[in-house]
């Protein structure tokens, strides 16, 4: 993997945030504060990364024109793909800091590994030594 793909990998996890989480709003009343605050978070993280690569000069993954909420019948299913999506985030995020040798692309990354990690506890997630790490297994 390439700095440029783990950017990208990262980019297109909070196209899928930005996108699940009016989903998860919309569909159960009482998770809707939470995934407006969600969203909010991650359309500014997307909007941060598409910005990063257009000053890399690199032409950023756009998002998909739907994602899967067939699975979205309840509101733990609801709680499930949340957590989902923010510990992939934070997967990117090591993959991220573990590709690149610049100082502030790793500090960035870890940023966002940090604040993914803050996420999933959000929905309920538990602590974990290392976040993301075990969302490739």
């Amino acid at each position: 993997m390439t700095t440029t793909e783990a950017w990208q990998g990262w980019l297109a996890l909070e196209h899928e945030a930005v996108w699940l989480y009016p989903v998860i709003g919309a569909r159960f009343d009482a998770l809707a504060e939470r995934a407006r605050g969600s969203h909010a978070a991650h359309r500014s993280t997307r909007d941060r990364l598409l910005a990063r690569l257009h000053a890399l000069d690199v032409e950023p993954e756009v998002a998909r024109l739907t994602y899967d909420v067939t699975t979205l019948r309840t509101a733990k299913q609801a709680v499930r793909a949340a957590r989902r999506v923010e510990r992939g985030i934070a997967a990117a995020c090591i993959a991220l800091v573990g590709e690149s040798a610049d100082e502030d692309t790793r500090t960035y990354a870890i940023t966002g590994l940090r604040r993914a990690a803050l996420a999933d506890r959000t929905w309920g997630g538990s602590p974990r030594a290392f976040p993301g790490l075990s969302a490739q297994s």
